[in-house]
């Protein structure tokens, strides 16, 4: 029984963690509520990479070419030192809604719920890059073996 209070006090800790607020000019804001009014959602099984922007924006790759800007509810300083995230999600789908977030990995993990998700096109993906500086990583294609 203890241990189930125990679950229940830190599922509700998650909870109100995803609920704080950060603040902002009001450009900021009024950049966010533009954004947040994209709704794109991703499958979790078809991840194959991300990258992160910044303490707040990552892209996701589902598949080989299909980019997605997630911003996060609020800014984590351990997202650009991970390796791996881990998203979850009631359904399977990773949406800006409902509570799916993003778990940070580390001693104490944070969760972070999605604030907004947006598929971006090959010229969209190219302005992200430009936006927050950071070079598009090379692309390189390897050969598949042929089949004997």
């Amino acid at each position: 029984m203890r241990t189930l209070n125990f679950v229940s006090g830190v599922i509700a800790a998650l909870a109100l963690t995803g609920c704080a607020s950060t603040g902002g000019s009001d450009a900021a804001i009024g950049r966010e509520a533009t954004f947040a009014s994209d709704n794109d959602c991703f499958l979790a099984r078809l991840v194959s990479d991300w990258r992160p922007l910044d303490n707040r924006n990552l892209l996701v790759f589902t598949g080989r070419r299909n980019p997605y800007h997630v911003q996060l509810s609020m800014p984590s300083t351990r997202l650009r030192a991970q390796d791996t995230i881990a998203f979850t999600d009631r359904d399977g789908r990773i949406c800006p809604y409902g509570g799916d977030a993003v778990v940070i990995n580390g001693f104490m993990p944070d969760r972070i719920t999605i604030a907004s998700i947006r598929r971006l096109s090959e010229g969209e993906l190219e302005e992200v890059y430009l936006q927050f500086g950071i070079r598009r990583p090379a692309i390189i294609e390897t050969p598949e073996e042929p089949i004997e």
